[in-house]
């Protein structure tokens, strides 16, 4: 049953993903017990009303194009997005703990979103309201009508930001940005208003105290710290990042 839900979790974060190859072996269950997230998911303000949308982001653009690459929020492609930021690339390599990771916290966030959603009522997406805006991504109708608040891209990416900063200490600014760039790019892509932003980081503030204490936790973020180590010893670098930092209006040695 655990592994059920948790697979249920994973899809509804995924269903926003460019991509959806089949999964190879059940998705280890998150971290948190249901009772956690629950109380974490009534704590939350619900949606505010409508607000004036954010001035787009045209498409075409490097912050649009990032923003489709941020639309991943399933490892181990969605490690990649942090390279930059560690001046590496997760990828290159198989990284198990990592992956193992990631897609815990993947559905602790998932799980997040639902209870919230649930507990609130529907919210709808900007491309919902407005038919006319154009996606950075393909999405199904049964996408375009899911609930917009809370944003799972910012719960996830807040909390990968949090996990990174932990993995690679002399890098937790850079992590953090990266995290809250990606969901900054739910907006880009008109999933998501800022409020829904906003909403998904405080829950994903809320999330990493108690994932944190967690001794499964613990034990994996050790295990994937050495992959990390590993990783960066590699002297490898990302071919994408001068185009993050174009996207981003980051400086070469701000990093």
């Amino acid at each position: 049953m655990r592994s059920a839900a948790a697979l249920a979790a994973l899809a509804l974060v995924a269903a926003c993903a460019t991509t959806v190859p089949p999964a190879a072996v059940p998705a280890p269950p998150g971290y948190l017990a249901q009772e956690q997230v629950v109380r974490i998911a009534a704590a939350l303000a619900g949606p505010a009303p409508p607000a004036a949308p954010a001035p787009p982001v045209e498409p075409g653009t490097d912050r649009w194009w990032l923003a489709i690459a941020h639309a991943e929020l399933r490892p181990p492609e969605a490690a990649q997005h942090f390279d930059c930021a560690l001046g590496t690339r997760l990828a290159a390599r198989p990284r198990p703990a990592l992956n193992r990771l990631m897609t815990r916290l993947l559905v602790d966030a998932a799980a997040l979103t639902r209870e919230a959603a649930k507990r609130h009522g529907p919210s709808p997406r900007p491309i919902a309201r407005d038919p006319d805006l154009q996606p950075c991504q393909r999405i199904t109708p049964a996408e375009r009508d899911s609930p917009s608040w809370p944003a799972a891209g910012a719960v996830a990416g807040s909390l990968y930001g949090e996990v990174f900063a932990a993995l690679a200490p002399d890098r937790a600014e850079q992590a953090r940005r990266i995290g809250r760039e990606i969901g900054a790019s739910r907006v880009i892509c008109r999933m998501n208003s800022e409020q829904d932003i906003r909403s998904g980081e405080q829950g994903a503030r809320r999330l990493y105290p108690l994932i944190s204490a967690s001794p499964e936790f613990r034990a994996d973020l050790e295990t994937a710290r050495a992959e990390v180590a590993a990783a960066r010893r590699e002297g490898l670098a990302s071919p994408s990042c001068a185009a993050e930092r174009r996207a981003l209006g980051v400086r070469p040695d701000a990093d």
